[in-house]
């Protein structure tokens, strides 16, 4: 389901990747493919934040989904 984005929140929402890349990268950490992909497309509008979330804890699950 794409969402229309405008361009202060297209800037916003690459702020908020950049940042939490920046932080991964600087404890050593390197997001997967599937969550760069899914963070680049909740930045195009492509996906809602909840879609995003989805597609990242389908392809990484942890305790807590289950």
């Amino acid at each position: 389901m794409a969402t229309s984005t405008t361009e202060t929140e297209r800037a916003r929402r690459q702020q908020m990747v950049d940042e939490t890349r920046t932080s991964t990268a600087l404890e050593g950490g390197r997001a997967s493919d599937v969550t760069i992909a899914a963070e680049d497309a909740w930045v195009r509008g492509e996906l809602t934040l909840e879609q995003m979330s989805a597609v990242i804890r389908r392809a990484h699950p942890s305790l807590n989904d289950r």
